[in-house]
């Protein structure tokens, strides 16, 4: 098999280049642990291909890897390069999606700036024109997720609404919304006294964290839930609502005004947190609900979360989700010592 350069035509450094022109393209070279990959484009079945045994029936191979001088590794994820076959994120912000998910699959090279051909993972992505959105590059609205390799083997997305055809796009999805929008929604509570926290609280901060990717975001469960195994059954459905106004009053502002230290708020915060756990009033994303209601009842206290201590890492969750499984059954010990060390004046 022999890799043919393709000519393309520039014009004062300008040129134009799209992988779709071609049944399968050679798109760059890459150095991993001491050998070299080569990365395919397939426009048969719209992925890359890495290594060449696949293609050793093939003769002669276009290939455009020549007009790129790529400097970091296909399989770093951390570089800040974009490259032909990527798998990335662009923030649209848009009202008909706040995400686009796809591969890069050509490039328009201008003077002063780049422009992206991105071709959406999802079929039904609106806004595609010529099966290609051409996006301009800036630092801020691209997001390297993946390399593009062997996708086939990921796991396939759970149903969205974000256009995410696999679940590493949809986590994705759900840590950006919670970044953009978290911190807005504890700020619009901290910042005015006269906002009730109450039951339509909680609904707010599920809708915020899931809206753009559920269907089901801010909507209670209609079924039972049993949570890891049959040891851990939740709250029945129907009795939703009416648990969580009496769990809620003790976020009146008569409540509140009763807390007068650090201890006793931590101690208030443990009791909610057990007694959420166990309503678990949302289909899914309830603990990411609950947290950041937490949120919102301690900055109305003058207190902030140091989320870290919870669940910034592989340790810290599995300690937290121990300690909240046995606050449910009412042995809150783990679950104060964890919200006390979390918690501190703002």
């Amino acid at each position: 098999m022999k890799h043919i350069k393709v000519n393309i035509t520039k014009i004062n450094g300008e040129f134009s280049l799209s992988l779709l022109d071609y049944k399968i393209v050679h798109i760059k070279k890459s150095k991993e642990l001491k050998r070299n990959i080569n990365y395919y484009w397939n426009s048969r079945t719209q992925e890359i291909i890495t290594g060449s045994g696949t293609l050793l029936t093939r003769t002669d191979i276009p290939s455009v890897a020549h007009l790129f001088n790529y400097k970091a590794r296909s399989s770093d994820l951390n570089r800040a390069e974009i490259q032909l076959g990527d798998s990335v994120c662009v923030l649209l912000n848009t009202t008909a999606a706040l995400f686009l998910f796809g591969s890069i699959v050509g490039i328009d090279k201008l003077k002063k700036s780049t422009y992206f051909h991105i071709l959406p993972h999802d079929k039904n992505f609106p806004f595609q024109l010529d099966r290609v959105i051409k996006v301009k590059h800036n630092k801020n609205n691209i997001y390297l997720l993946r390399d593009g390799s062997n996708e086939r083997y990921d796991h396939m997305a759970t149903k969205n609404i974000a256009f995410a055809k696999y679940q590493y796009q949809v986590d994705f999805a759900e840590i950006m919304i919670s970044y953009l929008r978290s911190a807005h929604l504890i700020i619009s509570y901290a910042s005015d006294k006269n906002k009730k926290i109450g039951e339509k609280t909680i609904v707010k901060c599920h809708e915020v964290l899931f809206e753009h990717v559920y269907e089901w975001a801010g909507v209670y469960r209609t079924h039972p839930v049993v949570v890891g195994d049959k040891e851990r059954p939740t709250m029945e459905h129907e009795e939703i609502k009416k648990s969580l106004k009496t769990s809620l009053r003790a976020c009146t502002k008569k409540e509140l005004g009763k807390i007068k230290t650090k201890e006793q708020l931590v101690q208030m915060l443990t009791t909610l947190h057990s007694e959420l756990a166990w309503i678990h009033p949302f289909e899914d994303g309830n603990g990411r609900s609950i947290r950041l209601f937490l949120q919102i009842v301690a900055a109305t206290m003058g207190y902030e979360f140091d989320m870290v201590k919870l669940d910034g890492s592989i340790k810290n969750k599995r300690a937290y989700h121990y300690a909240v499984r046995r606050a449910i059954h009412d042995n809150k010990r783990n679950l104060i010592a964890l919200l006390s060390r979390a918690i501190k004046t703002i």
